[in-house]
């Protein structure tokens, strides 16, 4: 029964809430880095450096941007896990008893949703970014299957594939055109590979974007939580010493009254 209680007690103790949606934050983000990473180092290298003749540093960049996005993340979604399980149950009762506790409570739970809210922002423009990702994999996709694929070398002699398709605008001469029928199999290829991943790396900020909506809705219930902690302390407290006051009355009251005549 001791063991019962206990297992029982740490589940009191657990925010389930906040465990969810840091285990999205992180899955997301770990899926989001890894697959956008390997499918800009595919672009980057197999397309536009091999194929297109030029370099994109801004690129090179955001692959790294992507890898520190990864760190900030999961240690932020860590902060918030732990914060959770500082304002979940009896914990919350222990840590946020004192009046400058339960404000430094409130000032933090403030400044996460805050934090929260911002990042939320920054991921619903990475979900664009992907959507915008997806578009154009879509796009190339559908004239590599219809153009190049299904043709042979001698129907492709004079074929090229211009980056101007899609209002991109080289001043060096035939850097944005692929004319070759290796190479436009090879871009064809590239391009293939590389549209899964970011499809996958799509479906992950979206994974992302609700976890965070989860925090802010942990954050908030927390906020609240915490605030009213201290009126339930002492109203609580009010209730046990007025229960212990009337026990003690009763054990203080004298025997009741018995007539001589029953002896």
């Amino acid at each position: 029964m001791n063991h019962t209680g206990n297992f029982f007690q740490c589940l009191g103790r657990t925010p389930f809430a906040s465990l969810l949606a840091a285990l999205m934050v992180i899955i997301g983000t770990c899926v989001f880095c890894g697959t956008s990473f390997q499918a800009l180092q595919l672009i980057i290298v197999g397309v536009f450096n091999n194929l297109f003749r030029f370099n994109l540093n801004w690129l090179e960049v955001l692959q790294v941007l992507f890898v520190v996005i990864g760190v900030v993340m999961g240690l932020f979604a860590i902060i918030l896990l732990i914060f959770g399980f500082l304002a979940t149950g009896s914990t919350r009762n222990n840590i946020y008893s004192g009046p400058k506790c339960i404000m430094g409570g409130r000032i933090t739970a403030a400044l996460f949703m805050l934090i929260s809210y911002v990042l939320t922002l920054g991921w619903l423009a990475l979900m664009a970014v992907g959507m915008v990702s997806v578009t154009v994999y879509a796009s190339v996709d559908s004239i590599c299957t219809n153009e190049i694929y299904g043709k042979r070398a001698e129907e492709l002699v004079t074929y090229c594939f211009n980056l101007t398709r899609f209002g991109v605008y080289r001043e060096e001469q035939n850097s944005d055109s692929v004319c070759d029928y290796a190479n436009l199999r090879a871009l064809c290829n590239k391009v293939t590979e590389a549209g899964p991943l970011f499809c996958v790396a799509f479906g992950a900020t979206v994974l992302v974007v609700v976890g965070m909506v989860h925090f802010l809705i942990t954050l908030a219930a927390n906020y609240t939580r915490i605030k009213i902690s201290r009126e339930l302390t002492e109203y609580r407290d009010a209730v046990e010493m007025e229960e212990l006051e009337l026990h003690s009355t009763e054990k203080k009251d004298p025997p009741p009254y018995r007539d001589a005549s029953d002896s």
